[in-house]
């Protein structure tokens, strides 16, 4: 039997497989009214063979929510609101809580930390604990346990990972305290084996209780792995149920859950846990979001378990289309962050780009129409794929036209940049859903007016994308140059020294593929970020044979891509000797290479052989206004980049398909 599909015992339960959907934020909690919808999100996810869920973290106190998006246990209102979401998930599935304290991540000017130390993502210097309001901030996580089982959970999680208060506590960084709390590394395991021990006083006797303890901080400074095996098993000896092992700190240099992560990355740490902890059971989580990386960790037996939450936004029935045989139609989280953590530290509600049902499932609702239409896609990048999934799983006849032989559209070009190979799984995921659900896909199909006619359709919509903005430059022609849609098709090749123009988000992928060809491995991975040093983890400087520079006019680099990915891409750019310049414009191209002006009168000649224009994209909607003119009284939706080239990007292009699909 395969391991995954087994049973396993925590607790007084037994759950029916080895997947855990790991704690995230919905973006909505804090908010009153909101059990139903979220209910709503939980049961889609239990539906699809998930065991356990983790909610997002529920503080414990007032000066423990993270910011004002946060339930807290305390609060009547809030736990009032949790308990009409468990009563609606009633027999479901098992709702586990995490019992939450950013210590001196919360947003706050209240915030405490074991030490007076300010946290470098937060313009707040904490308040320091004193012992005795240690020990009722222990209190409170008992309390809020109590709560919780009043209000119907099935299990808690403690979490004392990611850089918060009991992970702040146990690391030698945040914690310069010197009494019982403090002082050497067995007292600053103290917090945390007495929030275990209070938490398991407030519950029922077997009550499952999962302690989230970090595996490795990746601070420099932070403990070391034997510091960690002594509080691993500390926690084993005081019977915990459960070690859920995260990884890294908010405030890290090292990006552990982004698309610069290779799959599996985490799991060598969890495993070295689970050897040296015998006698508890060890989940894994972070990056786990594929077939080949389950089926590995579950046949060497890595660890007990697995924790994915991204991919459970991505597609619900991960779980059982794994065990069905049908892993060709599971829509894999593709580690963007753009609409789960971009919007949950926005404080934005959350969903997904590749799914924007996401918790939306209240407002797109599945019913078959009585009414079904002939419905003619456009064009097959993102906005045209899920129009022609949504419109088909509604009812209506779904035929899509792509002039290529290949479908994805702006996906496949996005692939070409490491990391990014991940979209490949998204389109991978529209060929084998499309076909399976019936969707006619005519590849090598030019559209025009007398094609589309021929197919007699009710609605047509025309998702035909954008094309490169064309860019004039005195001299331009003394280089050689090309697009970026050029480059990464393989019809231009870039010399050794390269400008690239436009700094924007393609532009700054561009020079991404320029300085790095192939995906990160693990190993590679591990060398770049020191990984082995364990306590010493930052990005490593490298060499490589091409110099690049990234210009823009205007605004910050990467515009576009999203700030809990930005950050780390361009320290890897930075790190391989790519140039940033802003503020400026572009005088001439001369044989010796791209000369520009600064706001300071300044001319920069930065000497290359060749250059990549990366200055934006124009709309591609020349057919829709021509076919609209001829035929008024045809129903024609336009969307995506063909609508609106400005500031385009996926997670706008999927949601403006399945709203085009809602609209017919």
């Amino acid at each position: 039997m395969n391991l995954a599909f087994s049973p396993i015992q925590l607790g007084n339960l037994t759950l029916p497989n080895r997947f855990l959907m790991g704690s995230m934020h919905l973006g909505v909690e804090g908010e009153t009214g909101v059990a139903k919808r979220m209910a709503t999100f939980y049961s889609k996810r239990f539906e699809g063979g998930v065991g356990m869920i983790v909610t997002g973290g529920i503080s414990v106190n007032e000066e423990g929510k993270g910011s004002k998006s946060f339930f807290q246990f305390l609060d009547p209102n809030h736990a009032n609101e949790l308990k009409l979401m468990n009563e609606a998930l009633s027999g479901k599935g098992i709702m586990c809580a995490q019992l939450f304290h950013a210590g001196r991540y919360a947003f706050d000017r209240n915030c405490v930390a074991p030490s007076a130390i300010r946290a470098p993502i937060n313009r707040y210097v904490p308040k320091e604990l004193s012992e005795e309001e240690c020990w009722r901030t222990i209190e409170d996580f008992g309390r809020s346990a109590k709560i919780a089982y009043e209000v119907g959970f099935g299990a808690v999680e403690i979490m004392g990972s990611e850089g918060y208060l009991l992970n702040q506590f146990f690391s030698p960084v945040t914690n310069h305290r010197n009494d019982y709390f403090g002082g050497d590394a067995k007292r600053r395991m103290n917090f945390s084996i007495e929030v275990l021990r209070v938490v398991k006083k407030n519950l029922p006797e077997g009550f499952p209780i999962v302690f989230r303890m970090s595996g490795i901080d990746l601070i420099p400074g932070n403990p070391s792995f034997e510091e960690v095996i002594g509080l691993s098993n500390a926690l084993r000896d005081e019977k915990v149920t459960a070690l859920n092992i995260g990884i890294g700190w908010h405030e890290s240099r090292v990006p552990t859950i982004s698309q610069l992560v290779p799959r599996g990355a985490w799991v060598p740490i969890a495993r070295r846990i689970k050897e040296q902890t015998p006698g508890v059971p060890i989940i894994a989580s972070n990056r786990v979001n594929d077939v080949s990386t389950i089926n590995q960790i579950f046949s060497e037996q890595s660890v007990d378990m697995i924790s994915m939450a991204r991919p459970f936004l991505a597609d619900p029935y991960i779980v059982q289309k794994l065990q069905t045989n049908q892993s060709e139609r599971i829509n894999t989280c593709v580690a963007c962050n753009q609409a789960c953590l971009d919007h949950a530290f926005q404080e934005k509600h959350v969903s997904c780009i590749v799914n924007p049902m996401a918790m939306n499932e209240e407002k797109y609702v599945i019913q078959k129409t009585d009414n079904p239409k002939k419905v003619l896609v456009i064009g097959t990048g993102p906005a045209g794929l899920e129009a022609a999934r949504a419109s088909k799983e509604l009812g209506h006849d779904v035929t899509i036209f792509e002039k290529r032989d290949q479908i994805g559209g702006q996906f496949q070009l996005a692939s070409n940049i490491p990391g990014k190979s991940e979209f490949n799984e998204t389109i991978r995921y529209y060929k084998n859903e499309l076909k399976e659900i019936g969707v006619k896909i005519q590849l090598k199909q030019e559209a025009t007016i007398q094609s589309i006619q021929s197919q007699n359709p009710d609605v047509v919509i025309f998702a035909s994308g954008v094309v490169p903005r064309e860019f004039h430059l005195k001299g331009l022609e003394h280089l050689p140059y090309g697009s970026y849609a050029d480059y990464l098709t393989g019809k231009f090749i870039p010399g050794k020294r390269v400008a690239v123009i436009g700094g924007g988000g393609i532009g700054v992928d561009v020079a991404h593929r320029l300085t790095e060809d192939h995906d990160p491995t693990l190993e590679s991975y591990n060398k770049k970020y020191n990984i082995s040093s364990f306590t010493n983890t930052v990005v490593q400087k490298e060499s490589v044979s091409r110099k690049v520079a990234v210009f823009r006019r205007n605004g910050k680099h990467g515009a576009g891509l999203g700030p809990t990915t930005f950050w780390a891409l361009k320290q890897e750019l930075e790190s391989v000797g790519v140039e940033f310049y802003q503020g400026l414009s572009y005088k001439e191209v001369t044989k010796e290479g791209l000369v520009v002006v600064f706001k300071n009168g300044e001319e920069f000649l930065y000497p290359c052989d060749s250059i990549i224009l990366c200055v934006g994209q124009e709309k591609e909607n020349s057919l829709y206004e021509e076919y609209s003119k001829n035929f008024p009284n045809q129903k024609t939706i336009l969307i995506g980049g063909a609508k609106d080239a400005r500031n385009i990007d996926a997670k706008r292009a999927f949601y403006e398909g399945i709203e085009a699909a809602y609209s017919i």
